[in-house]
C-alpha cells in the first residue's frame, strides 16, 4: 500500500494542471518491440555463465512479444467493458528497430546496424504472426501503438559496451541478447546505463539522436500506417533539443516526467504538469499509477494501484497506469503472463466495480480529449 510519503507525492502531482470531471482510465505499456531475452534457452545459457538474469524481472521475463503473448492479453482486454461499451485499451510505445546483430558482427563490430521490428519478427516462428495480430488489436481498439523511440538502446553507448572487455557483454552479444547491467557477477562488467535512448554526456551527440528520433517516426508510420501523436522516452530520460523533431514529424502530446541529460550518472528530474505546453504547443501528461506484477507477484500491486487512481480521480485527472510489457510475457516463463493476466483481471473488474461510470481510452484519445477542452 503507498506510504505516507508517496500519498504526498501522488497528491502533488495530480493536483496542479488540466482536470476533467469524466474518470478516464488508461493503461500505457512501455518497450513492446524491442529485443531483450531471445528464448529459455538463452536464459540458462546467461545463468550457467554467471550472469543473473534471475535476479532483475526485466532480464527474468521480458522478451519480443509473441502470438500466444498478445492472443492472452486481447481475450483479457475483451473481457471487460465500461458502460458505454468500450473494452480496456493497451497503449503500446513501441521502438521501431533491433540491433542487427549479423551485420554488427560482420563489420567486425565497427558498425552500428539496426533492423525494422517487422524484420525481427521473422526470425522465430513464434513471433511470426505478431504483426497481423497487432492489426486486429488495433482494429478492435484495445491495441494501440505509439512511439517509444527508435531502439530501447542509447547506439554509442551499447556499441560502447559490446566493443568493452566485458565478459558479460561479450557473452549477450553471442547470444543476442541485450540486458541490464544489473544482471551481473561477471568480472569487469560495463555498468554504464545504455537502455536510456535518449540519453547523452554532451551537446554533440544531439544532431545523431535527432536523427535517430526522425528515423524512428518515419518507420513508425511505415509500420503501423499512422503517425504516432505521442511520444515516451526510453526510461524518461529525454533533452528538449528533441522537440523540433517531434513536432515536425507530428507528435503532439509528450510524457510527463522528464528526466534530463546533464552529462551525470545521475538526471535531473523535470516535473512536467498536466496540460503545460512548450514553445511547440505540444501538451505534456502524466503517468499517475502503477500497476508492475512482474517485478514481484508476492506484492499488492492491486491495492496499491486502487489507492492510486482514487486519489487521480479526486482530483480530476485521469488515471493512467504504467505497466510494462514484461508483464504480458510468457515465453521465459509462461506462470509470469498467467499470474500477471489474472491480477489484471482483479484490477479492472476492482475499478468498475467501485467506478461504474469510468470510461476506457487510449492515449491518442486522450491527447484529442485534452485539445478540445483546452481551447474551449
Amino acid at each position: 500500500m503507498l506510504t505516507f510519503k508517496e500519498k504526498i507525492a501522488k497528491n502533488y502531482i495530480n493536483a496542479v494542471g488540466w482536470s476533467t470531471k469524466q474518470k478516464y482510465l488508461l493503461i500505457e505499456s512501455d518497450d513492446w518491440g524491442a529485443i531483450r531475452m531471445p528464448s529459455k534457452n538463452v536464459y540458462e545459457r546467461l545463468i550457467q555463465n554467471n550472469i543473473e538474469v534471475n535476479k532483475f524481472s526485466f532480464d527474468r521475463n521480458d522478451s519480443l512479444e509473441s502470438e500466444e503473448d498478445l492472443k492472452a492479453l486481447f481475450k483479457t482486454l475483451q473481457k471487460f467493458e465500461d458502460k458505454e461499451g468500450n473494452n480496456p485499451v493497451i497503449t503500446a510505445y513501441y521502438v521501431v528497430a533491433n540491433p542487427d546483430f549479423e551485420r554488427i558482427e560482420a563489420s567486425k563490430r565497427k558498425e552500428y546496424h539496426y533492423e525494422t521490428i517487422l524484420e525481427t519478427y521473422q526470425r522465430a516462428a513464434h513471433t511470426q504472426k505478431v504483426p497481423a495480430l497487432i492489426k486486429d488489436g488495433m482494429q478492435k481498439g484495445i491495441f494501440i501503438p505509439q512511439s517509444h523511440g527508435r531502439e530501447h538502446i542509447q547506439v554509442k553507448r551499447w556499441m560502447e559496451a559490446i566493443n568493452s572487455n566485458s565478459k558479460k557483454e561479450q557473452i549477450a552479444f553471442k547470444n543476442r541478447a541485450i540486458i541490464s547491467s544489473k544482471s551481473s557477477t561477471c568480472s569487469q562488467p560495463y555498468i554504464k546505463n545504455y537502455f536510456a535512448g535518449q540519453d547523452y554526456s554532451d551537446e554533440s551527440e544531439h544532431t545523431e539522436l535527432e536523427t535517430i528520433n526522425a528515423e524512428a517516426l518515419d518507420l513508425f508510420e511505415q509500420i503501423f500506417g499512422f503517425k504516432s501523436i505521442s511520444f515516451v522516452a526510453q526510461g524518461g530520460v529525454w533533452g528538449d533539443h528533441l522537440l523540433k523533431t517531434l513536432f515536425d514529424k507530428g507528435v503532439r502530446l509528450i510524457g510527463g516526467q522528464q528526466l534530463y541529460p546533464n552529462g551525470e550518472a545521475k538526471h535531473k528530474t523535470v516535473n512536467k504538469f498536466w496540460g503545460s505546453q512548450n514553445q511547440f504547443g505540444q501538451l505534456h501528461w502524466r503517468r499517475n499509477c502503477m500497476f508492475e506484477p512482474a517485478r514481484n507477484q508476492n506484492f499488492d500491486w492491486i491495492g496499491k494501484c486502487l489507492q492510486e487512481i482514487e486519489i487521480a480521480f479526486r482530483w480530476g485527472k485521469p488515471a493512467v497506469i504504467s505497466a510494462h510489457r514484461e508483464n504480458f510475457i510468457g515465453s521465459i516463463f509462461e506462470e509470469n503472463r498467467t499470474t500477471s493476466l489474472k491480477k489484471t483481471e482483479e484490477l479492472i473488474a476492482s475499478v468498475l466495480k467501485k467506478w461504474p461510470d469510468v470510461k476506457f481510452i487510449s492515449t491518442h484519445q486522450l491527447a484529442e480529449i485534452m485539445n478540445s477542452s483546452l481551447k474551449n
